[in-house]
């Protein structure tokens, strides 16, 4: 970040070269399509390059900073672009163990951290976060589909959240 900050090229190389599949991924998954996320790629490079000043490491690790401003940038093209279609959810059951030879240890260890962390949930909260986070749907499209209170999708939501941060505090015993 330091190098992003002093405007040095090489520094977003470096940055891309660890965190552009993950990115790239996340935004075949959420958008639908290479292109979509191609764009979606690189525009999340751009503005980490334009905001390196706003990563503040005391809130979180720069991979999540960087999903972040990918999530919020596809969800923002899929509510913008009405002729797309919301993606085809893939469900945590059906991504591959299989390593790939371009997984790093940090990757697998995110992803892991990951999977332990949706253990804790319950299939409907499972469900909402998967609906909230990777099909862009918003608390009230939820509350309107399934045919309960606003407030109850959004408490579920937050308890759902909870139970996700305090799974990734708890730390596996050495």
């Amino acid at each position: 970040m330091e190098g992003l900050l002093a405007g040095d090229d090489a520094a977003l190389r470096t940055l891309y070269a660890r965190f552009g599949r993950p990115v790239y991924t996340m935004g075949l998954r959420l958008l639908g399509s290479r292109e979509a996320a191609e764009e979606l790629t690189q525009d999340v490079f751009l503005a980490a390059w334009r905001k390196a000043a706003r990563f503040d490491p005391a809130r979180g690790r720069l991979s999540t900073w960087l999903m972040t401003i990918a999530h919020n940038l596809a969800i923002d093209r899929l509510r913008r672009d009405t002729g797309v279609t919301r993606p085809t959810l893939v469900l945590v059951d059906q991504v591959p163990d299989a390593v790939g030879n371009d997984d790093t240890e940090s990757t697998l260890a995110e992803r892991d951290e990951a999977f332990r962390a949706l253990q804790v949930l319950s299939d409907g909260e499972k469900r909402l976060l998967v609906r909230t986070y990777f099909r862009g749907m918003t608390a009230r499209e939820i509350a309107e589909a399934d045919g309960i209170p606003l407030g109850t999708v959004k408490t579920r939501l937050r308890t759902a959240l909870i139970k996700v941060r305090k799974a990734n505090d708890v730390k596996e015993p050495s």
